[in-house]
């Protein structure tokens, strides 16, 4: 039999056209480039240092090395580990500065000869922390040391983050709960001069708002990314209703489920912004425990719901 006559006795490749699944799209697509380090500017020789990925008009997420005992190795003493960690602390600065500019990859620029990104090109992944970290892993040779405890790290975002401590503050509240917390934990919307904004905060009282938010990522960046916006919402939130109570409640990693120097860049980001915040009036806590952030929580609402 003819192979015509095999797929007409089929009905051709018709029939298949009912059982085609469209592929599900990337949730992140974007670009990315390699951080490249040249110690010496007379010897062309670089090492691939970090990766910075971006979506189309989007922030900059980026990953940096932070371990440098390998250039000892490397260069035996003619390029130190304190050499290395300062020319880090540059590019950490200028990618933060152009995350918080929304700067394109393409454009970037670190103003010292000891630093580069490679020509940007396509990327994709399940969101943009997850693509960091995979870019970061196969092609920062240099940055092995911590790998299999990222790889182990579960992260956990805001909506999970306000589960555990609302199963908590139901505990500690009991009958107050319903008036602290909203029960779709989604935020609201707020109309402005016919502009409706959504604002993600989950708790609100007569005379105070407030927000879970989580802290619970690999990387500091992350961490600093959902501080900004939580604040943001608040204030906008506590301007528009004239209020003065506003709390901020961040729910922490267990340090011992991050690399060391992960971890205290996480603590530095939080302890950086939250003086600014207690400065505008906000309470802010930070602990590793659901329960610890709850227990918070019911002390900084009750004044709140009971009469004055």
């Amino acid at each position: 039999m003819s192979q015509n006559n095999v797929f007409s006795g089929l009905g051709g490749f018709d029939h298949l056209s009912d059982l085609a699944v469209e592929p599900p799209k990337p949730s992140f697509t974007g670009a990315w480039a390699t951080v490249e380090l040249q110690p010496d500017v007379f010897v062309p020789q670089r090492f691939t240092v970090g990766v910075a990925v971006q979506s189309p008009g989007g922030r900059l997420h980026f990953k940096l090395l932070d371990d440098f005992r390998k250039f000892d190795c490397v260069y035996q003493g003619r390029f130190s580990q304190r050499s290395a960690r300062e020319i880090l602390a540059h590019a950490e600065q200028n990618l933060r500065v152009a995350a918080q500019s929304k700067t394109q990859l393409a454009e970037m620029r670190f103003e010292t000869s000891a630093l580069s990104l490679s020509t940007p090109s396509f990327t994709s992944g399940d969101d943009h922390e997850a693509t960091v970290e995979r870019l970061f892993d196969e092609v920062v040779v240099m940055g092995q040391a911590d790998a299999k405890k990222i790889k182990e790290f579960e992260s956990i975002d805001t909506p999970r983050a306000r589960q555990l401590v609302n199963a908590e503050l139901k505990k500690i509240a009991q009958m107050d709960f319903e008036k602290i917390a909203r029960s779709d934990n989604q935020g609201l919307l707020l109309d402005q001069g016919g502009v409706t904004h959504f604002l993600d905060l989950n708790l609100l009282t007569e005379r105070a708002c407030g927000s879970v938010a989580s802290a619970v990522y690999k990387t500091a960046q992350s961490v600093e990314l959902n501080l900004l916006k939580t604040s943001r919402d608040l204030t906008t939130y506590a301007r528009v209703h004239d209020f003065h109570d506003i709390g901020l409640f961040l729910l922490l990693p267990e340090p011992e489920t991050l690399p060391t120097k992960e971890y205290r860049r996480i603590t530095e980001v939080i302890a950086d912004h939250e003086w600014k915040l207690e400065r505008d009036g906000f309470r802010v806590v930070s602990l590793p425990s659901p329960a610890g952030l709850a227990s918070e929580i019911y002390d900084w609402a009750l004044p709140t719901i009971r009469p004055q």
